[in-house]
């Protein structure tokens, strides 16, 4: 049976050394459990080397390719289109962009997602802050005609900062309901909120309303003073003051509804907490967003097969941020695409280098999803790491391939019972030449390790 991917991995040792046969072994992702793959070796084993071998087959056979590139290594592969994200390229992508499916998409699944990822990568990240964070993204899609509870009004187009800035400079506020909001729409608009918490700026309700709160505390004060007192002279003096207090609470009520045009000016307060919670919030945007990863600026890949993401300018938190949204969409994009029609056809490898740092224990997170339910959409993740032991079991034992190309000792016992792999195994490989590999074939028993002969790389 003819294969769409197949792959040389090398000469089997066995046969080499023992019967002098050369037996070819082939990497073919379709007859395997899934397409899931993964490449484990220390610094100077060969891992570039090798992966870069993988994803050249992978855009030979027509594959599409999404490679995520930590050390801005992996750019030579053949027809591949290669962007860097930093602060000074400014590409990203729009992050307030909605899956318009009913049944997994809208306003509410986008902002949970979002929400979750910040607290992913910030576990400081409160409570207060996530609630006025989603406020802020309620009220932002709002402005834009999109709301949660119809997803008629789901569907925008996608936009760029030049044509925002365009319309924008113009005032064409109808023309911009075309499109999705942006993150510069989200942090103008909590803002313009921080404005009218901090100051009142020209929202006398809130001035009046906050100067209502602060006299009423004030009032509550007196009062437990006032059932304490004891003394003549100390309830005289005590109540001529809750009479004063009264009054200044009276006129200052009145003042708030006199100001008050919305009707909404009590619930905006409570929805933004306070003036340092939302202050805390934007601060928070403004760090992650540092390097433009959420600009709507797109990278220009154009219709190359294989598109490299260099993340190597970006911290820690914005390359979990960036992959796991654009994981997110090459999911989606699949799964509305439908099962492929042999339910193991390869059209999509997604590549993550320096893949642990990537992986979580909830299971809802879209790594995890992908190991689990990618492989009838046609989608195969390859995962690139100095040593196995960095993986969950649940992706482990989910693997349709392993390639170990050298590992350091000190994690030989944890790799033997993570993997079932022996010690000989282990031993007689050597870097650059020797590798230890498995293939999952579907409908067989579980296959040992087995060491292959790729050659000395020069």
């Amino acid at each position: 049976m003819q294969y769409a991917m197949q792959h040389y991995l090398g000469l089997s040792e066995y046969h080499l050394r023992q019967k002098q046969q050369e037996y070819p072994v082939h990497y073919e992702p379709e007859r395997l459990i899934n397409a899931h793959l993964l490449v484990c070796g220390m610094s100077g084993t060969g891992k570039s080397y090798q992966s870069l071998r993988l994803l050249a087959s992978a855009v030979q056979a027509g594959i599409e390719v999404d490679v995520f590139d930590v050390h801005d290594e992996l750019h030579g592969i053949p027809g591949a289109n290669a962007c860097r994200y930093s602060q000074a390229t400014g590409y990203g992508y729009n992050p307030l962009e909605l899956d318009t499916d009913p049944h997994t998409g809208g306003v509410n699944r986008q902002i949970e997602y979002l929400l979750g990822l910040i607290h992913e990568v910030s576990p400081q990240f409160g409570v207060k802050q996530a609630m006025v964070l989603r406020n802020l993204l309620v009220d932002t899609y709002a402005l834009a005609g999109i709301y949660p509870d119809n997803p008629a009004t789901w569907q925008r187009n996608s936009i760029t900062e030049s044509v925002r800035k365009q319309l924008t400079d113009a005032r064409n506020w109808q023309a911009l309901k075309q499109y999705y909001p942006t993150l510069d729409d989200l942090k103008s608009y909590g803002k313009r909120k921080l404005t009218a918490l901090t100051l009142g700026g020209d929202n006398k309700c809130l001035s009046a309303l906050e100067q209502l709160t602060r006299h009423y505390k004030r009032l509550n004060a007196l009062q437990g003073k006032y059932a304490k007192a004891s003394s003549d002279d100390e309830l005289d003096k005590l109540g001529k003051q809750l009479t004063s207090s009264k009054e200044h609470c009276t006129s200052s009520y009145a003042a708030f509804i006199e100001a008050m045009h919305s009707g909404r000016e009590l619930e905006d307060m409570l929805k933004y907490d306070s003036a340092d919670t939302l202050a805390s919030v934007l601060q928070r945007l403004e760090l992650l967003n540092a390097a433009g990863i959420f600009r709507a600026n797109p990278p220009p890949f154009g219709n190359a097969p294989a598109r490299v993401h260099q993340l190597k300018a970006l911290t820690d938190e914005q390359q979990i941020l960036l992959v796991k949204l654009r994981l997110r969409a090459i999911f989606e994009r699949h799964k509305q695409a439908g099962a492929t029609n042999s339910g193991t056809q390869l059209r999509h490898v997604i590549f993550l280098d320096e893949a642990h740092k990537f992986f979580s224990k909830d299971s809802s997170d879209i790594i995890n999803v992908i190991a689990r339910e990618a492989r009838k959409f046609g989608i195969g993740l390859w995962c690139a790491s100095q040593s196995p032991t960095d993986f969950p079991d649940s992706f482990l034992t989910n693997v349709g391939a392993t390639l170990i190309l050298g590992l350091h000792p000190t994690h030989w016992q944890m790799a033997t019972a993570k993997l079932r792999l022996g010690k000989d195994t282990l031993k007689y490989i050597r870097a650059k030449e020797v590798v230890a590999v498995q293939l999952r074939v579907a409908g067989r028993a579980e296959p040992p390790f087995g060491n292959v002969v790729v050659g000395l790389i020069s």
